[in-house]
């Protein structure tokens, strides 16, 4: 790992020649900004910089992370003496930097002015990261593919105690309690919702109680090494409604049809709008309300863009998810999500542990 992200720094410092620019400065404040440090020193935790020169890198941590700084990541540690940012503008200055990019998305706005008070000409950086993070290297992949897997076996479990009488809170917290005594972290707020309540994409769980009959439509994830998995399924305490299992159906068949357009150089648009054809035909496209799919790591939402609006090419190492849903206000709705990596020639589903089916309990 540490040799990947030796690499990583080496594209960097390529990438920051065509700005003439004499250092890239990324700055983690209580978490502002973690992703893009791990990303390129391999240090996780709340606070810290990472100084890349164009011939040297220095990691600027407090007493709390050193020792952690030193284990974790090849690069050089220098302990902080009196403040974040002020032990960065020291560090910059002995090294004569004049010119130095920062991603202006990421940095929290007073860091940012301080930089600029001390007379360093500041260019945003965002793009040099957004870049490099986008291709997924072997480990990444493996990352994400190993916490599909124990959202999977989560998941799994869960279908085995659910039952009527249980709340939506409740199916969330059984299912984020197995995905951390199965070894993961907690990935983002997850979505339960059944019943009418399906019809919201994004419906956090509730105090609900789930009945007989309804379905549930789960949006879930797990975490390892900072690596997102994104998967959504839906299952039924008993038969559900004829449509929904009808909808389901659908939904497969438009996210077999899309996914199977997957591969480098695919236009996202195109790939979106494959899905939406599928559900056109059984007069359902008017429910679905938001792009297909999207990239995610580190963050769960990362270029490319698989939607209507976005013209985003696919390239090899992209990981997307395609997630084709329909929602109905006043009687619910469904989702399909599953998790895949962009090859040359087509990709391959990380999440293929868990079966796409509609779940019955």
């Amino acid at each position: 790992m540490k040799n990947n992200i030796l690499k990583r720094v080496v594209k960097l410092q390529l990438s920051m020649l065509k700005d003439n620019c004499d250092a890239f400065v990324i700055i983690n404040d209580e978490g502002s900004n973690w992703e893009s440090l791990y990303y390129m020193s391999g240090f996780r935790g709340t606070a810290g910089a990472l100084i890349i020169y164009k011939d040297s890198v220095e990691l600027i941590l407090d007493g709390r992370y050193s020792t952690q700084g030193r284990e974790q990541s090849p690069h050089d540690v220098i302990d902080q003496k009196i403040g974040l940012i002020e032990d960065i503008c020291e560090r910059l200055s002995k090294h004569n930097t004049k010119k130095i990019l920062c991603e202006a998305e990421k940095t929290v706005a007073s860091k940012w002015a301080k930089l600029v008070a001390t007379g360093i000409e500041l260019l945003d950086g965002t793009s040099h990261i957004r870049i490099l993070r986008r291709t997924k290297d072997e480990f990444e992949i493996n990352y994400i593919r190993k916490a599909g897997e124990i959202a999977t076996s989560a998941f799994l479990d869960l279908m085995n105690i659910v039952r009527a009488g249980m709340t939506e809170k409740e199916i969330e917290s059984s299912l984020n309690y197995k995905i951390n005594m199965l070894g993961g972290e907690i990935g983002f707020d997850m979505i339960v919702a059944s019943g009418k309540r399906s019809s919201l994409p994004h419906g956090r769980a509730t105090e609900k109680v789930i009945q007989k009959g309804e379905w549930v439509t789960v949006d879930f994830s797990a975490r390892w090494n900072g690596y997102f998995c994104d998967i959504t399924r839906n299952f039924s305490i008993g038969e559900p409604d004829e449509r929904a299992a009808q909808y389901h159906d659908i939904l497969l068949e438009s996210h077999k049809d899309a996914s199977a357009q997957l591969r480098s150089g695919a236009n996202g648009t195109d790939i979106h709008n494959r899905a939406l054809d599928v559900l056109e035909k059984h007069s359902l496209s008017k429910y679905f309300t938001h792009g297909l799919g999207h990239g995610f790591g580190l963050e769960i939402h990362e270029s490319p863009f698989i939607r209507k609006s976005v013209n985003d090419v696919l390239k090899t190492g992209d990981i997307v998810t395609i997630e084709p849903g329909v929602y109905i206000e006043g009687w619910g709705g469904l989702r399909l999500e599953d998790d895949y990596l962009v090859t040359k020639t087509g990709s391959l589903r990380l999440t293929d542990k868990l079966s796409q089916h509609f779940f019955l309990v």
